[in-house]
């Protein structure tokens, strides 16, 4: 008996050593806010630049305009856009149904777009959006080589709020788009659910104002009231940040979540890899569980706490070394 009590106990301390990273530490979702939204901007409308960037530079709210090569005229004052915060993405380089495109086309597609826009604006433009919301193969291939994420269309509708416990779609993201017959109070409610639901949801907008705007425009004075609203909800614990920002969080986020620990003179050590392509710099917030005796460790450097209790953790550092009781 006293031989099978002892294998029962060495089994049980094998098992906490190896336990599961999320016994010790827990990732805080969206950037430790309640729920994210990004707002996504498509085509190189010049209505972006003369409404948009700066209603929302007014409001310090950060975007992502998708950019047609094509059609991007005025690119002085798209750099300058850039200069102020807001994010570049890569929408192709001439808008093309998938269906009419060959292999040529695809790659072209994506990969001379992107060159474009990295030469322009000296950055690495690593997210897509496809145009029409039409995915191929083809490019598919393209954007897993150039992008680490990439936006698509609403699909059925039931996945346009994505809460932090999934695993999504990388390179299929679900947005909601925007329609003209919208009022202010539908894009409330939209905010509303997200913020409820703890998730983060992708908004897909083209034309400001009159038709010739673009798609579907929003009214000027819908657009302007739904800004307002936004803005209100940041106290809330809404986290209003470009499609590329939240997305390198949240990947980076899952990544942490099943990197591998090894076990060594009581010290546990989690490993992972960066994906590439993937932007540089991502801060994951960290918080430890149930012990306020466990010091973190990136490249021999202790980690300090903030006064919530909350860890910034470098993500390129591709390790992790946590000490102490836990």
């Amino acid at each position: 008996m006293t031989k099978f009590v002892h294998l029962i106990l060495v089994a049980s301390l094998l098992a906490g050593c190896c336990s599961a990273q999320t016994s010790t530490f827990k990732v805080l979702p969206w950037n430790n806010h309640q729920a994210a939204l990004s707002l996504t901007f498509d085509d190189s409308r010049a209505v972006h630049l003369d409404v948009v960037a700066p209603e929302l530079n007014k409001r310090h709210l950060r975007a992502t305009f998708f950019l047609i090569v094509s059609k991007t005229t005025r690119l002085e004052d798209w750099q300058k856009l850039q200069s102020q915060g807001q994010e570049i993405g890569n929408h192709s380089v001439t808008h093309e149904h998938a269906a009419d495109l060959n292999k040529a086309g695809e790659e072209l597609q994506v990969e001379d777009a992107k060159k474009f826009l990295d030469s322009n604006f000296k950055s690495d433009v690593t997210i897509f959006a496809y145009p029409y919301t039409e995915v191929s193969p083809g490019l598919l291939y393209w954007v897993k080589r150039y992008d680490f994420a990439a936006r698509g269309g609403r699909g059925d509708g039931s996945l346009v709020y994505i809460k932090s416990d999934v695993q999504p779609d990388w390179y299929a993201l679900p947005s909601q788009p925007s329609y003209t017959r919208y009022d202010a109070a539908t894009y409330r409610s939209w905010i509303d659910k997200d913020i409820s639901l703890k998730a983060w949801t992708i908004l897909q907008i083209h034309g400001i104002g009159d038709a010739s705007t673009g798609f579907e425009p929003i009214p000027s004075n819908t657009f302007i009231e739904f800004l307002d609203y936004v803005k209100s909800m940041e106290p809330r614990g809404l986290w209003v940040a470009p499609f590329g920002a939240v997305a390198a969080y949240f990947r980076a986020q899952k990544i942490l979540e099943t990197a591998p620990v090894q076990v060594a003179n009581g010290e546990k050590k989690f490993t992972w890899q960066v994906p590439t392509p993937f932007p540089h710099g991502v801060v994951l917030k960290v918080a430890v569980e149930g012990s306020n005796h466990a010091r973190l460790y990136q490249a021999g450097r202790e980690l300090r706490r903030s006064k919530d209790s909350v860890y910034s953790v470098d993500f390129d550092s591709r390790e992790l070394v946590v000490k102490g009781q836990l």
